[in-house]
C-alpha cells in the first residue's frame, strides 16, 4: 500500500471519528435547556464549526497525521455568526468533549504524552473561546 494512500486513509478516519464526536457533542447539548436554543438558528453552524475545531485539535494531538485543524485562527467567529455562541460553548465543551475523547483514548491505548497534550489543547482551546470577541 503506498504511503500517500495510508495517508489519507489515516485523515478519513480520523475525520470520521471526529464527524461521530461532534454528532456525540451535539446530542449532548441539545438536552441542556441552556444550550439547546443555541443549536437552532444562524448560531446552529457556528457551534458544529467550533465544536468540530475544539475536537480536531485534540485529535490532532492523538494522531498528528490527521490534520483536522483548521489552522490557528479557526476558533474565532466568522462574520455573522453571534458572539455569544463561543461563550456558551467555552462553557459547557470541556466535560462533554472530554467525554468523546476518552471513548478514543482507552481503546487505542493512546501515549500519555499525547493524552496529556490533547488535554492541554482542549483547555487552550476553551480559553479562546471565552474571550471576548473584538472588531477590527
Amino acid at each position: 500500500m503506498s504511503k500517500r494512500f495510508e495517508e489519507s486513509a489515516t485523515a478519513l478516519g480520523t475525520r470520521y471519528v471526529r464527524d461521530r464526536m461532534v454528532a456525540g457533542v451535539l446530542r449532548r447539548m441539545a438536552s441542556m435547556a441552556d444550550v439547546a436554543p443555541y443549536l437552532r438558528g444562524p448560531s446552529r453552524v457556528a457551534v458544529i464549526r467550533l465544536t468540530g475545531e475544539v475536537l480536531s485539535r485534540c485529535l490532532d494531538e492523538l494522531e498528528p497525521e490527521g490534520r483536522l485543524s483548521g489552522g490557528e485562527d479557526a476558533l474565532r467567529p466568522r462574520a455573522g455568526e453571534p458572539a455569544a455562541v463561543g461563550i456558551v460553548l467555552a462553557r459547557v465543551l470541556g466535560r462533554l468533549v472530554w467525554e468523546q475523547l476518552t471513548e478514543v483514548i482507552g481503546p487505542y491505548e493512546a501515549p500519555p504524552l499525547a493524552v496529556c497534550r490533547s488535554a492541554e489543547v482542549l483547555f487552550d482551546s476553551l480559553v479562546e473561546l471565552a474571550r471576548p470577541v473584538t472588531y477590527q
